[in-house]
């Protein structure tokens, strides 16, 4: 059953009740003062019929003034019995029975009301008292009849039943409508979730009620967010580890292809001194190529299971050591500009930030010719300080740019081949940036060249050794 339902049937039920209460509570008031105003009714024509008899029974018998009330009407049936007892006159109805009319008389009270229910089932008020006449006392009762008070009350009770039911059905209407209406919310996150459950990670309710079903709403628009990020990062660390192992093994497979070719060729024959020289040549190259990838997939895993601890590092001495180890130009490689950075202090691990930007500026080598130029230059900046590579080579595409620093990956294998690369050097330049707590920054056009920033936290000065 829905939502909707138990609640209009709760609610409906409710209602039901509420007005059946409001109904019998209205009914019983008003029948309260319709019995009260019959009371002082009987009591009325008591008083009137007790003064008539006062008044008249010193020049008539009571019997004839008792007749002649009977007679006109001018009082409701009655009956009188004389002091001792024995019974003067009656007309009382025939349906009351002798046991009513004696509580009636020896009620106390002057005078004093009491109800008796006749064997035909209607109601009576008993009014009795005791009347002092010139003739003597006698005590008088009459009977008033409620037939009209209890008719009213049935008529009031159905008129009540039949209101009350078209109300109630009309009320209950608008339950049915209002509840709807307040778990459509409900409604459209339960199938929203059913639409996230089969894959639909993008579905979002963005519900506008001004109430907890909003804040519902956007705790849930939230959490599938949540979801649908963590799905993409699953599902990119997926296709990333697929690619990595592709890569992985094709890196493998081209330098074990070489290796194999040419040491089954030197084993399998005698061959020219210049033969065997080339063979050697080459199975030394890709050798160097296998140990250069193996040293740099160990650096990374390094790099993920020892985070480096940074202190204050002064860029001026870094660099210097760095132009030790670089390639001079030569009719293959462009010259090299290193920014002397004295005086400028990072917070870093000397020997990462060092490795790191060898990596970049050998690759902004790879990719500039010889009449070219690579430079790196260091200032501050708001955050830090700013250390850029910059080159004048063939730039780098801008659908490229968001996969560079993926393992394996290379803009152009063939290039990065002939200078050795294993398309590892940008992972583990990225891998310690990420470590000094920064990113590589890449800004590149096509045919103009490419420029690499990383920020590091600027650290105080100390004195330098």
């Amino acid at each position: 059953m829905k939502l909707s339902t138990k609640l209009a049937l709760a609610l409906g039920t409710v209602l039901a009740a509420v007005l059946a209460a409001a109904n019998t509570w209205t009914l019983e008031r008003q029948f309260s003062a319709d019995l009260s105003a019959a009371q002082a009714e009987a009591t009325r024509a008591w008083t009137l019929a007790a003064r008539t008899v006062q008044r008249e029974g010193a020049d008539r018998s009571l019997f004839n003034v008792l007749i002649t009330l009977q007679v006109d009407g001018a009082a409701p049936p009655l009956a009188a019995w004389k002091p001792d007892g024995s019974l003067l006159y009656t007309a009382l109805p025939a349906a009351l029975d002798t046991g009513s009319c004696e509580a009636a008389l020896n009620a106390e009270g002057e005078p004093r009301t009491l109800a008796a229910r006749g064997v035909d089932g209607q109601v009576y008020l008993l009014t009795a008292g005791t009347v002092i006449t010139p003739a003597g006392g006698l005590t008088l009762l009459t009977a008033q009849g409620l037939g009209e008070v209890w008719a009213a009350r049935r008529q009031a009770g159905a008129q009540a039943l039949f209101s009350g039911l078209i109300l109630l059905v009309l009320a209950d209407g608008a339950v049915v409508l209002l509840c709807r209406r307040l778990t459509r919310a409900l409604g459209v996150l339960e199938a929203a979730s059913r639409q996230i459950a089969a894959g639909a990670y993008d579905r979002r309710t963005a519900l506008a009620t001004g109430d907890e079903m909003e804040a519902l709403s956007t705790s849930f628009d939230a959490m599938a967010a949540a979801v649908q990020e963590k799905i993409a990062a699953l599902e990119a660390g997926v296709r990333q580890r697929e690619d990595f192992v592709a890569a992985f093994t094709h890196e493998l497979k081209t330098p074990m292809t070489s290796i194999l070719g040419y040491a089954d060729l030197l084993r399998g024959a005698e061959l020219p001194a210049e033969t065997r020289r080339l063979a050697a040549r080459y199975i030394y190259h890709e050798s160097a190529r296998l140990e250069a990838l193996s040293d740099k997939l160990l650096a990374l895993l390094r790099l993920t299971d020892a985070p480096p601890a940074l202190c204050p590092t002064s860029l001026g001495p870094l660099l210097r050591r760095l132009s030790h180890t670089l390639p001079p130009p030569g009719p293959d490689t462009p010259a090299v500009t290193l920014d002397p950075a004295d005086g400028l202090w990072v917070q870093a691990d000397g020997d990462l930030l060092e490795d790191l930007l060898y990596n970049l500026i050998l690759n902004a080598c790879a990719a500039t010719p010889a009449e070219g130029r690579v430079t790196l230059t260091a200032a501050p900046a708001e955050a830090g300080v700013t250390l850029a590579v910059q080159d004048t080579g063939c730039g780098i595409p801008p659908e490229d740019l968001p996969r560079l620093c993926e393992p394996f990956y290379m803009v152009d294998k063939s290039r990065a081949r002939r200078h050795g690369g294993s398309g590892l050097g940008l992972a583990l330049c990225a891998k310690i940036a990420e470590l000094h707590g920064t990113t590589l920054q890449f800004e590149s056009e096509a045919g103009h060249g490419t420029v690499v920033k990383i920020t590091l936290a600027a650290a105080a000065p100390e004195k330098e050794s």
